[in-house]
């Protein structure tokens, strides 16, 4: 069970506000896939600019989208009021304006609240509403990702928002400044949000191109730089849930390239309390739901936890800083047994400790700097890391061997 607020969320994982949470009938997927609860695609009092989704993809890496579908006002809620009059799930409103636009915010919230909604998300987020004229920071006309990086514009529009209503705030946030990202999750916390989604960068990119120059992205001409969202963020969205969770007590949705079930298994380690998946399921569809539950509640059992709690934030013991962070002395091994000899171990640039001999990898101590590179790119498990005493202790046996008669 997960809790934002009065909120309880029978699954941790959430649908996030996007592609897949546009229409009722997708919303009904989520909720026969068991998901914890959905978030509707952003609503705006009015469309700002041209909304059909256009994407460079690559399946496992990452979804460019420099323009995607919207939803106005009268069609986000009359999504919402359908989906609470006709299903049991937990339904979330994700909406935004511009910064200095109070009566659009109010407006959005009221429509939300009369709809029956479970939660608002007021999105300061999307890097896409960061036009050139909207994302100087210290501005107040901005919108999306550039409201996130100005905490007294945060707090401003959360407090008008729980003026109006008890129903559980949850912003949406992204920026990739680790001091704005923290004084922003402060600003929420004394603005009476009753929880942080957090989205991990990069916030933007640009696709690749074809040989003539032109961008590959179908259908499009003319490329703005477009939100990077899948796997890639994974790791930064590690990051900012353990930047939030170090500074403020509020429960943390997290998502940004949480793929898997030890994806988001991960995400609470470093302190979320719920994880929230979109491109994974624009990928390889609604089973993964299935899929991450199951993972979660296999590595429940598998290490005898009765729930995610006993296991939130355990992660976080280890954040430290680079002048504190301890480096022990050691160097790679190679396992004979499970060496292929496929020579992968031996090729990086860098390295002068792994040489092949006899069809196998051998590591000389050293001159092995414990990087941790050749370990990525065993195909078998072959290499671990040994401290300098097992090191030793692998030199002592190795020499009992040869001297033997």
């Amino acid at each position: 069970m997960v809790r934002f607020g009065r909120l309880e969320l029978k699954h941790p994982v959430v649908v996030a506000s996007g592609p897949l949470t546009d229409s009722f009938s997708k919303v009904k997927a989520a909720q026969d896939a068991n998901a914890g609860a959905v978030s509707l695609k952003l609503t705006f009092v009015r469309v700002p600019f041209q909304s059909l989704m256009r994407s460079y993809s690559v399946p496992g890496q990452v979804i460019i989208s420099p323009t995607n579908k919207r939803l106005d006002l009268d069609h986000g809620v009359e999504l919402a009021r359908r989906c609470k009059a006709e299903l049991s799930i937990p339904i979330m409103a994700n909406f935004s304006a511009v910064g200095t636009a109070e009566d659009d915010w109010k407006r959005l919230t009221e429509a939300f609240v009369r709809a029956g909604v479970d939660m608002l998300e007021p999105n300061y987020c999307c890097p896409n509403l960061d036009t050139s004229k909207m994302a100087q920071r210290g501005r107040h006309d901005h919108g999306g990702a550039s409201i996130g990086e100005n905490p007294d514009t945060v707090e401003r529009l959360t407090a008008i928002m729980r003026a109006m209503t008890d129903i559980p705030i949850v912003p949406k946030v992204i920026t990739a400044d680790r001091h704005l990202l923290q004084e922003s999750a402060r600003a929420m916390e004394a603005a009476g949000a009753d929880g942080i989604h957090y989205v991990g960068v990069p916030i933007s990119g640009l696709p690749p191109v074809q040989e003539d120059g032109t961008p590959m992205m179908p259908l499009l001409h003319g490329t703005p730089p477009g939100s990077a969202n899948g796997s890639i963020c994974k790791f930064a969205t590690f990051l900012g849930i353990a930047q939030i969770a170090s500074v403020t007590k509020l429960p943390i949705m997290a998502s940004g390239g949480l793929d898997t079930w030890k994806d988001c298994v991960d995400a609470v380690a470093w302190g979320a309390m719920s994880p929230s998946i979109c491109s994974a399921l624009m990928w390889w569809g609604w089973d993964v739901i299935r899929q991450v539950n199951e993972g979660v509640d296999d590595f429940l059992a598998r290490n005898h936890y009765t729930s995610l709690d006993q296991f939130r934030g355990i992660a976080l013991k280890h954040l430290t800083t680079p002048d504190k962070a301890v480096l022990e002395h050691g160097s790679s091994w190679v396992d004979p047994d499970r060496c292929i000899g496929c020579g992968r171990c031996a090729k990086p640039g860098h390295c002068e400790a792994i040489t092949m001999a006899q069809n196998k990898a051998h590591v000389d101590p050293d001159a092995c700097e414990g990087c941790g590179v050749c370990w990525s790119l065993c195909p078998t498990g072959a290499i671990s890391y040994l401290g300098e005493a097992e090191v030793a202790a692998n030199r002592a046996q190795a020499g009992r061997q040869e001297v033997r008669p």
